[in-house]
C-alpha cells in the first residue's frame, strides 16, 4: 500500500489538521470518538484541544489509546499528564481508562465504556505513535494484546500494569494520524512499508485502518 506520509516538523501545522477533520464532523453534527495518546504525543493533543470549535463540542467524546494502571491521577498517568501539560475542551465527554476500581474490574469498565462509545460514534480518530520495538497504543510485541478479540486488554508488563485498546478497536476507526518524530524513529517508518506480522510489529495494524496518515520528519 501506498502510504499518506506528511514531512513537517511544525507542530501547530500537525494540529490544524487533525483539528480541523474533527471540527468538519462536529459542523455536520456527527458523535465524534477520539482517541488520544501519552507521551511525545501529548504536546500536539494540547494543540489540538485549543482548536476545537465551541459549537457541537457537546457531540465531542475523548478517550485514551492506553493507560498505565494505578491510582487515580498518579504521576505516571497518561491522563495525569495530558491533564498537567493543558489537555482540556469544554463541554466534552472524558473518559479515563483508571476507574478507581481494582485491575480487573477496571479492564471490564473500559471493555463496556468502548463497546457503548464505538457503537454510539458516527466518526472514530485515534492519535497514534511507535515504539521503538514497533509496539503502538499498549499493544507490545508478542503479547496477548495482539489477538485480543476484547475492545481492550490489560495484562502486566516489565515497567506498568497497562489497559489498551486492541487491534480490533483499532480496525474500527474511521481515520488513524501517526505521530512519530525524531531519527530514531525514521527505522520504523521505513518498517512500516514492509509486510511484517503485527506479532512482530504491532504497528502494522494501523495501515489496515480506513484511513492513516503519517506525520514525520523523516527524510524519504
Amino acid at each position: 500500500m501506498n502510504l499518506n506520509i506528511k514531512i513537517t516538523k511544525n507542530i501547530l501545522e500537525i494540529a490544524q489538521y487533525v483539528s480541523n477533520l474533527i471540527n468538519d464532523q462536529l459542523n455536520l453534527g456527527k458523535n465524534v470518538l477520539f482517541f488520544i495518546s501519552g507521551g511525545s504525543a501529548i504536546p500536539l493533543e494540547v494543540e489540538i484541544s485549543k482548536r476545537i470549535k465551541k459549537i457541537n463540542q457537546g457531540n465531542l467524546v475523548v478517550t485514551l489509546v492506553d493507560e498505565r494502571y494505578g491510582l487515580i491521577n498518579h504521576l505516571d498517568s497518561n491522563w495525569f499528564n495530558l491533564k498537567e501539560g493543558g489537555f482540556k475542551i469544554k463541554n466534552t465527554k472524558f473518559i479515563p481508562m483508571i476507574t478507581g476500581n481494582d485491575f480487573s474490574t477496571t479492564t471490564k469498565d473500559v471493555q463496556r465504556m468502548l463497546k457503548e462509545e464505538i457503537s454510539k460514534a458516527d466518526y472514530k480518530i485515534g492519535i497514534f505513535g511507535i515504539g521503538i520495538d514497533g509496539h503502538t497504543a499498549g499493544i507490545l510485541p508478542k503479547t496477548e494484546a495482539v489477538n485480543s478479540n476484547e475492545f481492550a486488554f490489560a495484562y502486566e508488563t516489565e515497567k506498568y500494569d497497562r489497559i489498551t485498546i486492541t487491534p480490533k478497536t483499532i480496525l474500527m476507526l474511521d481515520e488513524a494520524i501517526v505521530y512519530a518524530m525524531g531519527d530514531i524513529k525514521w527505522p520504523l517508518i521505513e518498517n512500516l512499508k514492509n509486510e511484517i506480522s503485527i506479532e512482530e510489529m504491532p504497528a502494522q495494524i494501523l495501515k489496515k485502518v480506513r484511513l492513516l496518515t503519517i506525520f514525520t520528519d523523516y527524510k524519504l
